[in-house]
């Protein structure tokens, strides 16, 4: 029989029992960038065995997998590790006794998204720089993008999370913390994968829900950047995408350490406006194997058919399992 719940540990207690007894809902959120991953979960607590056993505290954590049983067919078993997650807040409320866990995949007893710094960095890298903030926040490290020298940068009162989000941004890097690693990798490289699954338009079943958004202005041609040297000298970098020969042009300026510097952070701009021109939302019979930072075909849409990487998905069950994706067609012709 088709059935779909989660395996949770609180403090590596099995707390599976209760959940599947007494669980209302739960939502899990996972992002390819530039956010932390977040988890619900609300119950019913009947005989308060959430008030005696697993009144949270600051130091609480759960893991949690998803699991589904006979779900496409018969025997089609399986489950998926959602990540360790912090509890960030529960709420207890009554009657009938409900009680919600709300957590967050960020570590939270340490200042990494609390703790303004001020700090210069000199003579240093980006993997070099993330190496540092992951080791202050009590996480590892896994770096899958090619390194960029940095002369001189500086963090002026942000937190290490703001400070990492934006470094990788500038460099068309992504970030994000999952399972007490901070992962930074190379976007383009992802969105060039091999498609991890295919959706057609019938996935969606009868909800048929799903919507798809197109803003020019994001769209551009190309990208010119006016930079200042280290000798102060004012130097100009334009490029253009390949085919196009358009006048829209995205004007930015700034600080660059080289020309290879400013062609970096001008593509990286360029990147992030074309990815957020086009965006498709699809609401479907929830899969744990749907995931951020993976790419899938679409098919059954005409027009809006191809290639796309996953920014986010929300898995949540309140009643039925659904699983909700946010996504963008992929860009690779920008090198």
């Amino acid at each position: 029989m088709r059935s779909s719940s989660i395996i949770l540990k609180y403090k590596d207690k099995d707390a599976t029992e209760v959940i599947t007894d007494e669980m209302e809902s739960f939502t899990w959120t996972d992002v390819a960038s530039g956010e932390a991953d977040t988890f619900s979960v609300s119950l019913t607590d009947r005989n308060l065995k959430w008030l005696k056993g697993f009144f949270p505290s600051g130091k609480d954590y759960i893991k949690v997998w998803i699991k589904v049983s006979d779900w496409k067919k018969e025997k089609d078993n399986r489950k998926k590790y959602c990540g360790f997650f912090f509890v960030d807040g529960f709420t207890a409320s009554g009657f009938a006794n409900r009680f919600q866990i709300d957590a967050i995949s960020i570590p939270i007893r340490q200042g990494f998204n609390v703790t303004g710094r001020n700090k210069t960095y000199k003579k240093t890298s980006v993997k070099t720089l993330m190496h540092e903030i992951a080791g202050r926040a009590g996480c590892g490290l896994v770096f899958d993008a090619k390194n960029h020298h940095i002369d001189e940068v500086s963090q002026s009162g942000e937190t290490d999370m703001s400070f990492a989000f934006s470094l990788c941004s500038q460099y068309g890097l992504c970030m994000k913390v999952y399972n007490k690693k901070l992962i930074v990798y190379d976007q383009t490289k992802y969105e060039k994968r091999k498609v991890s699954y295919t959706i057609d338009r019938t996935d969606l079943g009868e909800s048929d829900s799903y919507s798809f958004s197109r803003q020019i202005t994001n769209m551009y041609d190309g990208v010119k950047i006016q930079y200042t040297n280290k000798n102060k000298k004012t130097i100009t970098y334009k490029y253009m995408v390949p085919g196009k020969k358009g006048n829209r042009i995205l004007y930015i300026s700034g600080n660059a350490e080289s020309h290879t510097d400013a062609e970096r952070k001008a593509k990286a701009q360029l990147l992030e406006n074309l990815r957020n021109a086009n965006k498709l939302t699809l609401t479907l019979m929830g899969d744990p194997k749907y995931l951020a930072a993976t790419t899938f075909k679409l098919t059954g849409f005409g027009k809006l058919n191809g290639k796309y990487f996953i920014d986010r998905v929300t898995h949540s069950k309140q009643g039925k399992y659904t699983t909700t994706i946010e996504a963008h067609p992929v860009i690779t012709n920008i090198l």
